[in-house]
């Protein structure tokens, strides 16, 4: 009886061994990470790297024991040794198993932490990784190497959801990288937080679109940061524009009317316009447009140009007109061909301004050779024929 209590007693005893071993362990862990933690402080990390391989022999024993696997604390040192021994190692292929168990042990530790005692230590993990990410990042980014950058940045983006820095370095590094149906992803990500720079992530992504040639999602973004920020002139000019070289000139009359109301002073916008009226045929209201534009600005070469040319048009159509004519109604018909002659003469001085603005603009040197030859004048005819050939 007494030998079996004997036994009894010692069985206990070295139970209690066992666990006061594995406690020890994790004792041991917590005690060797603070050192290292203290000489990191004060930039002595070589210093106190074995105090951080010891804390890690320590935990992997401490965090594997049937006695201490499930204490939250435990696993919360083991994230932030794993997190500071990637922090130290600038080899891919060491430090990404190195982040995958940091990460792993804090997750493990916030499932265990019922208390939310260990809610700093995870906290501190986190942050850690996510530096990590951060420097890996910029330093791939400095390298060029921006395929690697937006991994990492972008890994630092989904441990830190609606984090706005991570989000817009790893859309720049798909621009960087020309990885546009990425930098778009993110970019559209960023719209949805609170970022500070949203006019610019407008038109930024507007002009993503075009290069991918998807002209009607570039249209749409911007206009939709158009509405967003109605103060915004390049937005603005950018849906006006976009709009007009995808033959969306109907469409979009009343937003240019509407800018130019918000800056009279800009004659881009009337030149607009009169390119926008002219091409659903409105070539009264175009006319109006480009003389608006030139009274803006005289030596405004585009509308001169296109100002003469409409004038000069609506000469050519009465001059069809006349040949058109019956033999018989030969008063009528020198009545157009006057009124047509006189159309034509209205348009040159507008076509030579515009020649003189610009003298190697091809097609100002067409139309006031059209011009010559409407007035049968084959000697100026033939010298700006000769000009244009030689653009060619």
């Amino acid at each position: 009886m007494k030998i079996r209590s004997f036994i009894l007693t010692f069985s206990l005893f070295a139970f209690s061994v066992a666990v006061f071993a594995q406690k020890a362990e994790l004792q041991k862990a917590k005690e060797d990470y603070h050192k290292f933690a203290e000489l990191k402080e004060k930039k002595a990390v070589a210093v106190g790297l074995p105090s951080l391989n010891s804390a890690k022999a320590s935990i992997d024993k401490a965090t594997q024991h049937e006695k201490t696997k499930n204490d939250a604390s435990a696993w919360a040192y083991r994230g932030m040794i794993y997190a500071d021994l990637a922090m130290l190692d600038s080899v891919e292929s060491k430090t990404a198993p190195l982040l995958t168990e940091a990460l792993n042990s804090a997750k493990k530790s916030q499932e265990l932490d019922k208390d939310k005692k260990s809610a700093n230590d995870i906290l501190r993990t986190n942050q850690m990784v996510s530096q990590f990410y951060m420097n890996s990042g910029v330093r791939a980014y400095q390298n060029k190497d921006f395929p690697v950058a937006y991994t990492a940045f972008n890994s630092g983006s989904q441990l830190n959801p609606g984090d706005t820095t991570f989000i817009y370095y790893a859309g720049a590094s798909a621009i960087a990288g020309k990885d546009y149906d990425k930098a778009i992803e993110k970019y559209t990500e960023l719209l949805k937080t609170n970022y500070g720079h949203k006019e610019d992530l407008y038109l930024n992504l507007s002009s993503m679109y075009v290069t991918k040639k998807d002209t009607a999602s570039a249209i749409k973004i911007a206009g939709d940061g158009a509405k967003v920020f109605p103060g915004n002139a390049a937005l603005a000019r950018q849906e006006i524009e976009l709009s007009l070289m995808n033959g969306k000139e109907k469409e979009v009359i009343s937003k240019i009317e509407a800018q130019a109301a918000k800056e009279p002073d800009n004659k881009t916008y009337p030149f607009y316009l009169g390119i926008a009226y002219n091409a659903i045929k409105d070539e009264q209201k175009a006319e109006e447009a480009y003389r608006r534009a030139l009274a803006i600005d005289p030596n405004y070469g585009d509308a001169a140009l296109n100002l003469g040319v409409i004038i000069m048009n609506r000469g050519i159509d009465l001059n069809n007109k006349a040949a058109n004519m019956p033999a018989n109604k030969q008063q009528e018909y020198n009545a157009l061909i006057k009124k047509s002659s006189a159309e034509i003469d209205k348009a040159f001085p507008y076509l030579e301004k515009a020649v003189a603005l610009d003298p190697k603009s091809r097609l100002a040197l067409d139309n006031i050779r059209v011009y010559y030859v409407l007035k049968k004048n084959e000697a100026k005819a033939a010298e700006y024929k000769k000009k244009v050939d030689s653009l060619r």
